[in-house]
């Protein structure tokens, strides 16, 4: 394909939210359906969870009642893409958007620099985890050993999880509950877990879920404090108690992959960081969708794929030019 290629839909981001929206553009007959996505594989977060002997899984498929690990739930989304006709461009990045022409210029290794015009883009861009800064209760130094949840996973590749030894999590939702198990399936030694909440956000079925590896100890605190010169050393809790630790986690707290939205002049929401969206998933420009955890909040890998199924729909509504 040479610069200057055109689709009839473009999805940035194939993750669960991207694969839907992808998935469903090709059943309703939208050709050609053009995927991009910045890393060499699909499947977005969930593909970095390994399969692992003992290992936690942690993807629920509620329409199934079935527990996967993310690699597996990842090998799902991939057989689903597979036959629709979408063309995938992995290891591309999109580096500039005019969105009134509604154009994308994306790089790849095999294409280089390559402008992409469609009717109609999907953002599926997926979410970050808020650094200390950005969470606006965590004080103190800035020591080594502070780490986000997605750091866990190329340690315990590297069955480096056991030194360090006791971890604090800063966060109590679903992912930290999911940390706090995969540590200690790992070998390290028992978490505690601190947020500003009363109580954890993480729903009791899941934490008795989790409670087949771990039930770290919970504590509310409005701020907290952390210690430690090269490396992380404590935790100070506003009534002075310090929990000591080895290694910090930051769980949860997303926010969204706006950069690119951002980047186009599309409307964000700040200090959320979420695109403004119209009826039917629709951002600021005509044409321009938004899917996934990209519209805010901490969803799951199924509710994501399924977003993206309903996104789709509204984009195949949309470029039928049907009123409404």
């Amino acid at each position: 394909m040479s610069p200057a290629e055109t689709a009839a839909a473009v999805v940035v981001g194939a993750g669960p939210a991207g694969i839907g929206a992808a998935v469903e553009l090709a059943r309703r007959g939208i050709r050609p359906v053009l995927l991009i996505e910045r890393r060499e594989t699909l499947g977005g977060i969930p593909a970095l969870y390994r399969t692992r002997p003992g290992g936690v899984p942690t993807f629920v498929l509620w329409t199934r009642g079935r527990i996967l690990f993310g690699e597996q739930f990842a090998a799902r989304l991939a057989a689903r893409l597979r036959g629709t006709g979408v063309e995938v461009w992995p290891e591309s990045q999109v580096i500039q958007i005019a969105p009134r022409t509604m154009t994308l210029t994306v790089i790849n290794p095999l294409r280089g620099r390559v402008d992409l015009q469609a009717p109609a883009v999907v953002l599926a861009c997926g979410a970050r985890e808020r650094t200390p800064a950005e969470r606006g209760w965590i004080a103190g130094s800035r020591p080594g050993r502070v780490l986000f949840t997605k750091n866990l996973l190329d340690l315990a590749e590297r069955n480096d999880l056991r030194t360090a030894g006791r971890s604090v999590i800063l966060g109590s939702a679903l992912l930290a509950y999911a940390a706090a198990a995969k540590l200690r399936e790992a070998g390290a030694a028992e978490t505690v877990m601190v947020d500003r909440r009363k109580r954890p956000d993480c729903s009791l079925p899941a934490r008795l879920y989790f409670a087949r590896w771990s039930r770290p100890a919970f504590h509310s605190a409005a701020q907290v404090r952390l210690s430690g010169r090269k490396a992380i050393s404590g935790v100070e809790l506003p009534d002075g108690r310090q929990l000591p630790c080895g290694r910090l986690i930051l769980s949860g707290d997303l926010a969204p992959n706006s950069e690119l939205a951002l980047m186009a002049g599309l409307a964000v929401e700040l200090p959320s960081r979420r695109p403004v969206v119209h009826a039917g998933y629709q951002l600021s420009e005509p044409g321009w969708f938004a899917a996934g955890n990209m519209l805010g909040g901490s969803r799951g890998a199924e509710w994501c794929y399924r977003n993206g199924v309903r996104v789709a729909a509204c984009v195949a509504h949309y470029l039928s030019g049907a009123p409404g």
